[in-house]
């Protein structure tokens, strides 16, 4: 009997996370989407225009024409700029070419830009031997931890350790919000916690999630390290 309840629970928490995933991902896509409109078709709009008008003035104002140039140029910097910007929502290339306590120190410097939160990441040793597969996970799960501080802790500051040994990676996020309770630590629509703990566990990591009122909440994410070889 207990076994059938929990069979049942566990396929309620599936079901429950992944529509949760889905809604996440359309959501992505419409933010980018959004963004794509909004900044880019702008922004090419005014640039067009602007190429109309440049046509008349290169026969008429020699120097409206120069000014004109200049104008398009400083549209073209603020295209491409958007366009990265775009792409390291998508993926940050830190993560790829630098490694995963930069990207880590990069995500908590936007976060910090975009909140007011103070986020201070300690990492050690700064330069870690880590598999770009594993890196992945874990800076997903900072950003999935991040963000369910802004909607739900009310934090004023976020402290981030990362720190790898021969053998365990472990990220320990805390703030000093209003500290997560019990019941909201085990809720089976708490889709952000489901997520962090899936993605954890498919590397055979492990969750830990603390909380006390006033004190704020303390994640802690281990994952096992594999041999030196594989890494």
């Amino acid at each position: 009997m207990g076994t059938t309840k929990g069979n049942k629970k566990s396929g309620e928490q599936f079901r429950n996370l992944s529509a949760y995933l889905q809604a996440a991902r359309e959501e992505e896509r419409r933010s980018i989407a959004r963004e794509i409109h909004d900044e880019l078709g702008q922004a090419l709009t005014t640039i067009k225009l602007e190429l109309s008008l440049l046509r008349e003035e290169v026969l008429q104002d020699a120097t409206a024409a120069t000014k004109r140039i200049q104008s398009l140029k400083d549209g073209v910097d603020e295209t491409i700029h958007a366009v990265k910007r775009i792409i390291t929502k998508l993926r940050p290339g830190l993560l790829d070419d630098l490694g995963l306590t930069a990207a880590i120190e990069w995500q908590a410097k936007d976060f910090q830009q975009h909140t007011g939160i103070v986020c201070e990441v300690l990492a050690e040793p700064e330069e870690m031997n880590i598999n770009s597969e594993i890196s992945t996970a874990m800076f997903r799960i900072f950003q999935e931890t991040l963000t369910n501080i802004t909607r739900h802790s009310g934090a004023t500051r976020v402290t981030v350790n990362l720190v790898q040994t021969d053998d365990v990676l472990k990220l320990q996020v805390h703030d000093n919000g209003r500290g997560i309770t019990a019941e909201e630590i085990n809720d089976p629509k708490a889709f952000g916690l489901i997520g962090i703990r899936e993605r954890a566990q498919y590397w055979h990591g492990a969750v830990e999630i603390n909380g006390k009122p006033e004190f704020g909440t303390t994640i802690i994410v281990r994952f096992p390290m594999p041999p030196q070889e594989l890494r």
